[in-house]
């Protein structure tokens, strides 16, 4: 007489693969930008770069490479402050040579941006209107979203790499985020 008997633990798995399945599916992700972590972020006191460095750039890359723009970041300006906002001076040049920079931060756990101050070669003005922003993710053409997947964020632990990691990375032309 054939076994008609049919296995209770297979059928249990493919039961609750499904499920958690059509869990994941339903997933309301519309709130996930809203998510606020347990303590509220206080922003340190920040204190704009009297000048630029320009004999202390840093050049990365970003992207496709856009043959109009190279972009520098002052080395002696990169640091992460108890906040854990990492703070710098990006320096844009054109290839007519016109340079424009401004002092910005990152919140690596947190995707977001800050422009303190803009300006050109030699000085920094504060911004009018500074607040934190979204980091866009297309790399290809927003170097701040080069900065924060390739060079300046861990993205598997929300922190920082060392400015020693960050600067041989760009020298190397090598990325870091998932380091």
């Amino acid at each position: 007489m054939p076994n008609r008997y049919i296995p209770i633990a297979p059928m249990l798995a493919l039961c609750s693969t499904i499920l958690q399945a059509a869990s994941i599916l339903d997933d309301d992700s519309s709130n996930d930008l809203q998510w606020q972590p347990q303590t509220p972020f206080e922003e340190s006191k920040t204190t704009l770069p009297e000048r630029i460095n320009l004999d202390d750039l840093q050049e990365f890359q970003v992207g496709a490479s856009d043959p109009h723009f190279r972009y520098y970041i002052e080395r002696g300006s990169l640091q992460t402050a108890s906040d854990k906002v990492t703070r710098f001076v990006v320096v844009i040049r054109s290839h007519t040579g016109v340079i424009n920079s401004s002092y910005e931060g990152i919140r690596c756990g947190e995707r977001l941006f800050k422009v303190y101050a803009y300006g050109g070669a030699d000085k920094l003005f504060p911004a009018a209107h500074s607040e934190w922003r979204d980091i866009p993710k297309d790399e290809s053409t927003d170097y701040r979203a080069t900065l924060y997947d390739d060079l300046i964020c861990n993205l598997l632990t929300g922190r920082s790499n060392p400015p020693d990691a960050i600067f041989r990375a760009m020298s190397n032309q090598y990325t870091l985020g998932g380091d």
